[in-house]
């Protein structure tokens, strides 16, 4: 199957990107199946996944490794505070002017089940995002 996710990366390597730096979690479950996909059925013609342990430590790697190569990356990291983690990473990025593009998830907006997706695990709950509802 086609999917978002999978025209996602098939973007960023038509943009040139070679690697994407990730801390992945609950907000990016077709993301990973887009990985899995793109590796096993686009492999060469795929961004090479590097998995990291906290987000600054993603957005350093790009950064670095973006700087070296003189060519964009990919960093992608959870919403909220993994956001959040990114702050001194994207002071060092932006001053060395290293071409990465960063992507953060988003935790699930609806919180009744009307849509495919909506609020169901505790972690969904304490995510900040706005929620506006009809009173």
């Amino acid at each position: 199957m086609y999917t978002a996710s999978f025209a996602f990366f098939e973007a960023l390597w038509e943009a040139g990107i070679t690697h994407c730096f990730v801390n992945l979690g609950s907000d990016h479950p077709s993301i990973l199946e887009a990985m899995v996909k793109g590796q096993q059925e686009n492999d060469g013609q795929f961004p090479r996944i590097i998995t990291c342990p906290n987000e600054m430590v993603a957005l350093s790697m790009a950064d670095g490794f973006a700087r070296l190569t003189r060519k964009p990356q990919c960093v992608i990291v959870h919403v909220d505070v993994g956001t959040q983690g990114l702050g001194a990473a994207i002071h060092n990025a932006s001053c060395g002017r290293a071409p990465v593009l960063i992507f953060a998830g988003i935790s699930p907006f609806t919180i009744e089940g009307e849509m495919r997706g909506s609020r169901t695990e505790y972690i969904h709950w304490i995510q900040m995002f706005p929620i506006s509802r009809k009173s």
